[in-house]
């Protein structure tokens, strides 16, 4: 499914100095992999050292655009910066087909000679040098894979999947792709976590789908959010990419609650089968698992 461009409003937007995630790149748009269309993402934060902001972001925006060079078309990598968080925390959506193509970026870091100069090469030479490993504190370097979830939607009976891995994200609304967010168009992007107590895991995930699907409905052009499972790593932890077309469209998702009746009863639905003593939302997950983390797109202006 090609998905192109950020939908737009008539009225002024005062968040257009954010510029979407498709800018870093010059892949064409319709070739872009990205949370709507890929069969896996590969979420990659790393905390800047503060005397280094400058430095690691110019490092990260040339590791990127060599990336999406030499991996296209079988990865594509955007940066983002975290807001209302932790200050100086960079974080990259890379974007695949499938797990395999994970060994294409291996390939790259042990044999492109581009690559070894943009991480090993001196990149502080006024100030002690050093590359790459002086910019990030140590140790705070991790990956979170996940994965479009699976069997909530029609797709997943369509064995042909084009070499995905997965069926993709995008198959979970019937938002049009005119009015489709994701991960290359949005203003801003909400990484909301949440831990599913074993017991009710198919509950949990139930709920997740018929929370999304609601909220693509009533807000389609302003939101779109798609559900992922995260893989090899802590077992039914779900995510939700929350695309937003600018940050301000996240208060009307919160005033849902007071002036939508379907989306109250939705949050009052009984989830929970009798036999398991009954109960809403509330029950499916472990207490305080649920957070959120607020990205936008990296730009020079954005890194300042």
């Amino acid at each position: 499914m090609t998905i192109t461009s950020r939908p737009t409003s008539a009225k002024s937007d005062p968040w257009s100095f954010l510029l979407p995630a498709q800018h870093q790149t010059t892949t064409a748009p319709d070739e872009i992999l990205h949370s709507g269309n890929a069969g896996l993402i590969i979420h990659r934060v790393g905390q800047v050292a503060y005397e280094f902001r400058d430095e690691a972001r110019e490092f990260a925006r040339s590791l990127q655009q060599h990336n999406n060079q030499v991996l296209h078309p079988y990865a594509t990598a955007f940066v983002y910066e975290e807001v209302f968080g932790r200050q100086e925390r960079l974080h990259w959506l890379i974007h695949m087909r499938a797990p395999n193509d994970y060994g294409r970026l291996l390939e790259m870091v042990e044999h492109d000679s581009d690559f070894k100069e943009i991480a090993q090469g001196d990149r502080l030479t006024d100030r002690g040098g050093g590359n790459w490993e002086r910019m990030f504190g140590e140790a705070t370097f991790q990956e979170t894979v996940i994965v479009p979830q699976h069997g909530l939607t029609h797709a997943d009976e369509d064995d042909d999947l084009d070499g995905l891995f997965a069926a993709p994200a995008h198959h979970q609304t019937d938002q049009p792709a005119d009015r489709m967010l994701h991960s290359a168009n949005a203003c801003a992007i909400v990484h909301r976590r949440a831990q599913v107590k074993y017991e009710m895991r198919k509950e949990g995930r139930q709920f997740a789908y018929e929370w999304q699907e609601h909220i693509n409905r009533a807000l389609a052009g302003e939101a779109t959010i798609f559900l992922y499972e995260e893989t090899w790593g802590r077992q039914d932890r779900i995510h939700w990419l929350i695309h937003l077309r600018t940050l301000d469209a996240y208060r009307h998702l919160m005033r849902l609650a007071e002036t939508d009746d379907d989306f109250r009863a939705l949050l009052d639905k009984q989830f929970v089968a009798p036999h398991k003593g009954g109960g809403t939302w509330g029950r499916m997950f472990v207490e305080g698992s649920i957070n959120d983390t607020v990205l936008v797109p990296h730009t020079a202006r954005t890194g300042r």
